[in-house]
């Protein structure tokens, strides 16, 4: 995430300038032939809001102090400074930590941000200088500030720019302005993600927004790639996943697109020879990287064509910046749009001569030249090894996965099987329940055992009754038969 207290400005000549704050001072830094100079109090007692920008040969720092002042500082040599309080409404706006400025002939643009009556929601405000005076200003859109960093905001020409804000917790949009004559496009969302921002890093060219961004989850966090063209997003592309990710970074060098973040401290790269359409392998960065690295705010002059809008810093080296100057090489010129007209480099009071060398990368140790097309074997070699570890990987976690559900399926059958006993036990009981009530005598539950040999002996008692009443049913009859003739004898 940006440090408020860190912005590198790049000049039309090719130097560069390092302004930082430390223990409510802020200081100076130039680059030139003979390397950095010595820091340079530029003012005591600040705040931690500053911001820089260059118009011509005129440098720009705004800054408060810690009484609440805001004060506009200008410089045509880096040496003699003119402070002047600013007054108007805008100096009610000392409590804002981020200001973006856009100078022009003959007016001074400003955006910043200003808390709201709900907490954790800022409004974002423009306002102008013009005619002696600061205009009353005006309030483009409320958002929610984001870290330390609180919006990114980059100047696509002299009267273009745009803005990057977070209209939801976990949702980023983009708001471009015309400045003269003043024109307000429309809110464009850019990027949603279901977790938490860690990082955001955006650079811009003429056909796409290139967002790189870190999201962090319960256990890991991922470093994520996306663009925009015209009204299309592209589908999230994770490029990493790690425990500990922080710092990306993404910039153009040399026709190619770079990106950038740490892991636990250890810089990672990859590269797009294709504007984002593909990537390389993500490598291990061997070059020289800060100790304590740190990431600033980076502008330019107007002319200047810049290839990333943030930079990494070594806070062990006097923040010093990660990006080196070195011999580029020649190219041809970059061909602008309609609305953007570069102005002709104009030398700077203390220059003693031309300085053609530009900004770009520190170069790595040079390796052998290739002699055959080993290397690409290789390095497809290289590729197939790690996706096929990464297939491999995740084989596993889908196995692990589906042995836990198996797991918990065969539980709950388990469960659903004693469920089902113990409702056939209860619908058994309750057919007993409703005989004994329907019964005139009441019935004791028998095992079937007994129930047949009761059985048995009711029938055996039956049988007994039977013959009995069958013998003497017998007897009678024959007595009466003997009866019936002693009385015809008799007569």
């Amino acid at each position: 995430m940006q440090n408020p207290n860190v912005k590198y400005i790049k000049m039309p000549n090719g130097y560069f300038c390092l302004f930082y704050r430390e223990n409510n001072t802020l200081f100076l830094r130039i680059y030139a032939n003979a390397g950095w100079s010595a820091p340079q109090i530029l003012a005591d007692r600040t705040a931690s809001a500053f911001s820089v920008c260059l118009h011509g040969e005129i440098c720009y720092v705004l800054y408060s102090t810690m009484e609440g002042t805001l004060f506009m500082t200008s410089s045509k040599d880096f040496v003699n400074w003119d402070h002047r309080p600013i007054m108007g409404e805008i100096a009610n706006s000392s409590k804002a930590k981020k200001f973006f400025m856009i100078p022009n002939e003959d007016t001074f643009h400003m955006i910043y941000h200003l808390p709201t009556e709900s907490t954790g929601i800022d409004s974002l405000v423009y306002t102008a200088f013009r005619n002696g005076q600061w205009e009353k200003p005006y309030q483009i859109d409320r958002f929610m500030p984001f870290g330390k960093t609180i919006f990114l905001a980059r100047r696509l020409s002299k009267e273009h720019i745009i803005l990057y804000y977070r209209t939801s917790r976990n949702t980023w949009s983009a708001r471009e302005m015309l400045l003269s004559p003043y024109a307000m496009g429309s809110l464009t969302p850019m990027i949603q993600a279901a977790s938490n921002f860690v990082d955001i890093s955006i650079v811009n060219d003429t056909e796409r927004i290139h967002i790189l961004y870190i999201v962090r989850g319960m256990f890991r966090t991922q470093v994520v790639y996306q663009y925009k063209q015209t009204t299309a997003i592209s589908t999230p592309r994770i490029l990493w996943e790690d425990v500990n990710c922080d710092n990306c970074l993404i910039f153009f060098e040399n026709g190619k697109l770079l990106l950038m973040w740490t892991v636990n401290g250890q810089p990672l790269r990859c590269i797009s020879e294709t504007n984002g359409a593909s990537f390389g392998a993500v490598e291990r960065y061997t070059g020289n990287f800060p100790s304590q690295c740190i990431k600033g705010e980076f502008v330019g002059a107007d002319s200047i064509e810049l290839n990333a809008t943030e930079t990494y810093g070594d806070i062990s080296k006097g923040f010093t910046p990660f990006l080196l100057t070195g011999r580029a090489p020649e190219r041809a010129p970059v061909q602008t749009l309609f609305y953007e007209k570069e102005n002709s480099p104009q030398p700077f009071p203390f220059q003693q001569g031309e300085w053609s060398r530009s900004f770009q990368q520190e170069p790595q140790p040079r390796s052998k030249p290739p002699q055959t097309a080993v290397p690409d074997v290789d390095f497809h070699k290289k590729q197939l090894e790690e996706l096929t570890d990464l297939l491999a990987q995740r084989s596993d976690e889908i196995a692990s996965v589906n042995a836990r559900w198996k797991a918990q399926v065969s539980r709950l059958e388990a469960d659903l099987a004693a469920l089902r006993q113990e409702n056939e036990t209860l619908k058994q009981a309750q057919i007993v329940h409703q005989a004994q009530k329907r019964s005139p005598v009441h019935l004791q539950y028998v095992q079937p055992q007994q129930v047949k040999q009761a059985l048995k002996k009711i029938q055996a008692g039956e049988y007994v009754a039977l013959q009995a009443q069958e013998n003497q049913h017998t007897n009678v009859t024959l007595a009466v038969n003997q009866a019936v003739p002693q009385a015809d004898m008799e007569e």
